[in-house]
């Protein structure tokens, strides 16, 4: 069985959250003004200090919440996310786990946003098209981090930590990837959530995933409910916590209807199919002949 309680972390703001987010707003002058930017790993991110903050207040919510602690706490090995479990201040023995670390970004990693959409425009196009299966030059795609690495996690807790309470800290695309498989999300819906503003992953945003009913405690058997919380700085500079309702999440299966169904957004690209058959088989034919 799995863990009773699976808690999901991604890691305070970090300084390459930063420049990231402003490269993609047009401004890059943290790379035109650092080589250092463009050389330096992208384990070894450091929080910045709003991300403490974040980490620290999180981390208030979840002793309320979990006040007796976890049976078990992975953490990624990457720098900005052991600065966050630490920030946590939840007093639990952290193991690494290199399964849980950030996707791979490849040769953009450590890119402008510029310069990518400039040198790459293809690949820019296809991860526009494809958000799910694209993959940069060298590195993972969603799909890859969930069939590869989430999986992994899953498989070792279920032997591992079966009735436990497990926290992971770790980054967004992994916990984007986990939502995927544990959600059992079709390829169409984790495009539609992949464009909606509502679904984005906040800096220090939880995700706890239970086998416990939340109004009667009974247990599933297997992770059947889903509530979410991230922390939020007051105008007055004070912090706080939003938290979301518990969300019942189904197995979906597929009737032959529900496949056909759900397919026909995806538009034909040739404009004729069955006169394009009809003169495939003809020329197959005069082949013949």
């Amino acid at each position: 069985m799995m863990p009773n309680d699976l808690v999901l972390v991604r890691h305070g703001q970090s300084e390459a959250n930063i420049v990231q987010s402003a490269s993609k707003r047009g401004d890059d002058s943290f790379y035109e003004n650092s080589e250092q930017l463009v050389t330096l790993p992208d384990r070894s991110w450091r929080l910045t200090p709003q991300g403490v903050a974040q980490a620290q207040q999180i981390g208030r919510w979840l002793v309320g919440e979990f006040g007796d602690g976890f049976d078990r706490y992975i953490v990624s090995p990457y720098v900005r996310t052991r600065e966050t479990a630490g920030n946590l201040r939840l007093s639990g023995a952290w193991e690494l786990n290199r399964s849980v670390r950030e996707r791979d970004w490849g040769v953009i990693g450590t890119m402008a946003w510029s310069q990518f959409i400039e040198e790459r425009p293809r690949s820019y196009a296809l991860r526009e098209a494809d958000p799910l299966y694209w993959a940069p030059e060298g590195g993972e795609s969603i799909a890859d981090v969930a069939e590869n690495r989430v999986r992994n996690l899953l498989s070792t807790l279920h032997r591992e930590s079966s009735g436990d309470k497990v926290i992971v800290v770790s980054h967004g695309e992994f916990i984007w990837a986990t939502r995927l498989v544990l959600q059992r999300w079709s390829d169409e819906r984790f495009v539609r959530h992949d464009k909606d503003p509502a679904y984005k992953i906040h800096n220090c945003h939880v995700f706890h995933y239970t086998r416990l009913d939340p109004v009667t405690g009974e247990q599933a058997n297997r992770l059947r409910w889903v509530r979410s919380a991230y922390p939020v700085q007051e105008a007055d500079g004070t912090w706080g916590t939003h938290v979301s309702e518990w969300q019942d999440f189904a197995r979906r299966r597929y009737t032959d209807d529900d496949l056909l169904g759900a397919i026909a957004e995806a538009e034909h690209l040739l404009a004729q199919p069955d006169d394009l058959c009809v003169a495939r088989d003809g020329a197959d034919a005069q082949r013949q002949r």
